[in-house]
């Protein structure tokens, strides 16, 4: 019985994903270079007047400005580095078909890595994105932030709305909903012998 969808996992493919990672940590690594040469003195840079600046700030916390009071760089350090074993576990796991999870982890652990590399350099966080309206500030972030948030944000949406695996010549069953959590392989053969 065929299924119709090619499910090969293939360690290769996930080399383009960890291309990805690579690509954010360097664009993030090298804005922030950029920022820190240029505005680590002070000043702003406007982008968009009254909306979108770019300004120095060094953030001790985790993204947006939390936990930015206290001495918890190790804490930080350590946690990131769990975080980017599992993002990569489950990269290497997650069968190859299933692109947007696969874009989501790479983008997390890229994201993940980015700020660890500033935490372990420096003790802090570069951010330097500063959107507002008026009197009004969003905490200001960085590269890494922004992939870790459209990282979770695709895997949020891959969590809630599962894709479907249609089995040919079995018009009479319902589709196989996709646990992403266990390899979509697994599922697929219960199904097909019928252990489900």
């Amino acid at each position: 019985m065929s299924s119709s969808r090619t499910i090969s996992p293939n360690s290769f493919d996930r080399l383009w994903y960890l291309i990805i990672t690579a690509i954010v940590i360097m664009v993030d690594q090298m804005t922030k270079y950029w920022v820190a040469a240029a505005l680590q003195d002070g000043g702003d840079i406007v982008l968009i007047r009254g909306l979108l600046n770019f300004s120095y700030t060094e953030n001790p916390g985790i993204a947006f400005g939390m936990l930015n009071n206290g001495n918890v760089k190790w804490l930080l350090v350590s946690v990131s580095i769990v975080a980017i074993a599992v993002v990569v576990f489950y990269l290497m796991k997650t069968d190859g078909y299933n692109k947007l999870l696969l874009i989501a982890l790479a983008l997390l652990a890229g994201g993940i890595s980015g700020n660890l590399i500033d935490r372990i350099r420096m003790g802090r966080v570069i951010d330097f994105i500063e959107i507002y309206y008026r009197t009004n500030h969003f905490p200001v972030f960085n590269i890494a932030d922004t992939a870790i948030t459209i990282g979770a944000l695709l895997l949020a949406y891959d969590l809630f709305f599962p894709r479907q695996l249609q089995v040919q010549g079995d018009d009479d069953r319902e589709p196989i909903r996709d646990s992403h959590l266990v390899p979509s392989t697994v599922t697929r053969i219960e199904h097909e012998n019928g252990l489900d």
